[in-house]
Order: structure tokens, then C-alpha cells, then sequence
């Protein structure tokens, strides 16, 4: 056994002792091997199919030995000659299976290359093969070309989507240009290797990052930059193609310290912090096998919404709704319930509380694990009767001035409405009425926490 390998199999073993990682989450790795025609030729130290068994063979048996790691193989280019210009020629040679070194060994002897290389329609299957399992799934690439049959690569991305493959792939090339693997970074991660002692190296390196354990430390700092502040949502999303790959709920440990998350290296992350309103984070690395902390700035008060008269509620305004915004913002971060207190960045917000009429609060002070509460006038409840179909609508009056601040319903015999203190004018019309002469124009006043009946 060569120094290379004896290194790769201590470390993986070390690896799983030490950190546990196997422990977490089951492990499926698929390796979609190219069997194009192409492959039968030579490049620096060998033969590129030799060069792909041999490494592959030695991958799969080192890795073998992980408790909670199953291995597969999938083929493509290999079923048809090349001048059958087969699209579909790939199959699942090897299933799923823990201890699969010797049936991947046997299998690769067994094979030749013969074919075309149809390499998104194999990813596409390949996103197939994992079936119903909920750990982590793998593929990694070995192939020495392009997609022969004209397909965008990107496009494989949807299958891996539908069939929750989350980890983006890994492709090594043999002998690829740049260009091409370039093409293919929308995809997957790319390798590119040029002599069989590159790509050897490159394909177990690339399988023990599979195991790299990536932890972090997310830390919401208060005012004192302590990171005190916790109990809020966190998503990951990978930067390159913005689809989510980790959902967290930021906790605290036992210790009072932030929890650490496990982490794939493989992505650059943007981090969106579900505070109120948002904490955003963007290109976030994170090097295999160590440990990060983030620190981000996000002290946290509260605010808290109440009547002035707490006997006043009732089913008619205890569910009044205040739209919550940044100061001189129009942008709305969060629709607070009245009677309720709700967590936000310290600083200044607007409130509109959707009471009739609006009631605007500007300037709303938030401060480092403080209260602000918020005391409004209990609305009163105006209770109208009516005895026909009619047209009509309530108008608050301010500064001689009539603000229309509801519409009646028209053919609802009655209708309750909370209405804050302060004198309005009701007017309508029956709905059949054939001249404007019947309009009627009722005053009236409401006082906070009472109610009033009227009779249409």
C-alpha cells in the first residue's frame, strides 16, 4: 500500500473517530463514472479508463470502512457504440449498499468504454438513484468531456431539486478545458486534473471533503457585544444558484453560549437572519475540517401594544392589526397584533395601528432589551340596525374636514365596527332610492370603551 493511500484511509478513520460525524447523518455516495470512447486515450501516467478504475477502486475501498456510508456506481457511455449517437446511455451498475468496494471493483473490470457522452440526461438519473433516504446524498463526476448531446448542464439542476439532492455535485475532469468546466460551475463544483497522479489525488481528496466536518458559530451580539441574543430562525443559501440549504433555529447551549451548526465547505453561503427586520450576511467560506464564528451586530428590545382601558376588549378589537415599519420607511417588516409584544432591532420605527381611523405613531424608540409600550384610546362599538338595502359610508371629522374611513355593506342588515373616541358623520341612502334627496347625514360621537346604536 503507497504512502498516498495509507494516508487517506488513516485520516478518514481518524476523522470518523474523532468527530463523530458519522454519527450525525447517514452518508449515500454515487459515483457517475464516464465510459465514453473517448476515455480509452492516453494522458500523463497512463490510460484515462485505467487511471479512473484504479483511483475509484481505491476511493470506494477506503471508504468502505465508514459505519453509515453506502456507495453506488452509475455508468454512462458504455451500453452503445459511438456511432449509435445513444442519448440515454447510462445505467445504475452497482445499488446502494454499505461495504460496496468489491461489487464496484468487479463491476469496473467487467466494463469498457465504447459509447457517446450523455452527461446531463446521467445526472438527471442519477438524482433518481438515492430513493427514499434522508441523509446526505453525494455524486461525484469523473468524466473527460462535455455533454455530447447538446444539453445545457444547468439544467439538471431542477432534478436534483425535485429529488432533494442538496449537495451540489462534484465534478473531476480528466483532461477538460477550462472553458468547459467553467460551463459546468453552474452545477456542480469542478476539479480539473490533467495527469493520473492529479486526478487521483484530486478524487480521494474531493470524497474525504464529503466528511470534512464544517462547524460554525453564529453569534447575535447585544449593545455590549455579548452574544446574548438568540431564539430567531436562520437560513443558508448557497450563493451561486440562491437555493436554501440549511434551515436553523438559533439556540442557546447549556453553557449560554450560541450552539454550533455543521456545515457543508462545499457552498460560499449567504446567511438571512430572520430578525425583524432582517439580518443579511453574504459571502460566507468556510475552510473543511475547522471551526468559524460569525459575529454579527444585532441587538434586540421589544415592542408592546396596548389599550388604555384593558376592560375594553373584546372580539370586535382585540384582533386589530399594526403594520410596523423603519423609520420614514414605507416598506413594512412585520404585522404586530394588538395586544401582543414582538421582538425588533433596537432603533426608530413607525407604527400604524389599523384602527378606525389609522392611528400613526412615529418614532417609536426600540432599545437594548427594552419594553416600549404603546397606550391607545379602546375604541368604542357603533352598532347600526337597518331596515333596507342601502349606500353609505362613515366619515371622521378632523379639522372641519370629513375623511371617509369606512364603507358600509349594502345589504347586511347589521353591522358592528369598532370605532376609535371622536365625532363622525354617517351618511347613506337606501340602495333603490331614484333621486339624491334621500340621502341622509346623521352625526354622531364615540366615546373610548362605549358603545352606541343607531337605527337606519
Amino acid at each position: 500500500m503507497n504512502t498516498l493511500k495509507t494516508y487517506f484511509i488513516f485520516f478518514i478513520c481518524v476523522l470518523a473517530v474523532s468527530c463523530g460525524v458519522y454519527a450525525q447523518q447517514p452518508v449515500r455516495i454515487l459515483f457517475l463514472l464516464d465510459a465514453s470512447q473517448s476515455m480509452r486515450q492516453d494522458w500523463r501516467g497512463g490510460n484515462k479508463w485505467h487511471s479512473a478504475c484504479q483511483a475509484l477502486t481505491e476511493t470506494a475501498d477506503s471508504i468502505s470502512r465508514i459505519p453509515g456510508v453506502e456507495t453506488a456506481l452509475r455508468v454512462f457511455g458504455h451500453l452503445y457504440h459511438e456511432p449509435d449517437l445513444n442519448c440515454r446511455d447510462t445505467r445504475l451498475e452497482v445499488n446502494f449498499a454499505p461495504n460496496n468496494a468489491s461489487r464496484i471493483r468487479q463491476k469496473l473490470q467487467e466494463l469498457r468504454p465504447r459509447g457517446i457522452t450523455p452527461l446531463v440526461y446521467a445526472i438527471e438519473k442519477a438524482a433518481t438513484d438515492f430513493g427514499e433516504f434522508n441523509g446526505a446524498k453525494i455524486i461525484i463526476v469523473i468524466t473527460d468531456g462535455e455533454d455530447a448531446c447538446d444539453r445545457d448542464i444547468c439544467s439538471a439542476r431542477k432534478a436534483l431539486e425535485e429529488h432533494r439532492v442538496w449537495l451540489r455535485p462534484i465534478i473531476i475532469g480528466m483532461n477538460v478545458q477550462k472553458n468547459v468546466l467553467d460551463n459546468m460551475s453552474c452545477l456542480a463544483k469542478t476539479v480539473a486534473t490533467y495527469a493520473h497522479d492529479e486526478f487521483r489525488s484530486a478524487l480521494q481528496q474531493q470524497t474525504l471533503s464529503v466528511f470534512a466536518q464544517t462547524t460554525l458559530q453564529v453569534n447575535l451580539n447585544d449593545e455590549q457585544g455579548k452574544p446574548t441574543e438568540t431564539d430567531v430562525s436562520m437560513s443558508f443559501y448557497d450563493m451561486a444558484d440562491q437555493s436554501l440549504r440549511y434551515e436553523f433555529y438559533h439556540t442557546l447551549n447549556y453553557r449560554g453560549q450560541p450552539d454550533t451548526l455543521v456545515l457543508s465547505p462545499q457552498y460560499t453561503y449567504r446567511l438571512v437572519v430572520h430578525t425583524l427586520p432582517p439580518i443579511t450576511k453574504d459571502s460566507i467560506v468556510l475552510a473543511p475540517n475547522r471551526h468559524h464564528v460569525l459575529n454579527l451586530h444585532a441587538p434586540q428590545g421589544y415592542i408592546k401594544v396596548m389599550y388604555q382601558q384593558q376592560g375594553a376588549v373584546n372580539k370586535h378589537n382585540e384582533r386589530i392589526q399594526c403594520l410596523v415599519s423603519p423609520a420614514g420607511s414605507k416598506q413594512t417588516i412585520y404585522t404586530q397584533r394588538i395586544l401582543t409584544t414582538e421582538k425588533y432591532l433596537t432603533g426608530t420605527y413607525d407604527v400604524d395601528v389599523l384602527t378606525l381611523p389609522v392611528t400613526s405613531l412615529k418614532g417609536v424608540r426600540v432599545e437594548q432589551s427594552k419594553t416600549t409600550e404603546i397606550f391607545l384610546p379602546a375604541p368604542g362599538t357603533l352598532t347600526l340596525n337597518k331596515s333596507f338595502d342601502l349606500y353609505g359610508a362613515i366619515f371622521a371629522v378632523q379639522n372641519n374636514r370629513l375623511v371617509k374611513i369606512y364603507d358600509l355593506h349594502p345589504r347586511e342588515r347589521q353591522e358592528i365596527i369598532a370605532i376609535q373616541p371622536g365625532k363622525y358623520r354617517l351618511v347613506y341612502r337606501a340602495k333603490n332610492a331614484r333621486t339624491i334627496h334621500t340621502t341622509v347625514d346623521k352625526e354622531f360621537e364615540i366615546q373610548s370603551g362605549g358603545s352606541l346604536s343607531l337605527k337606519l
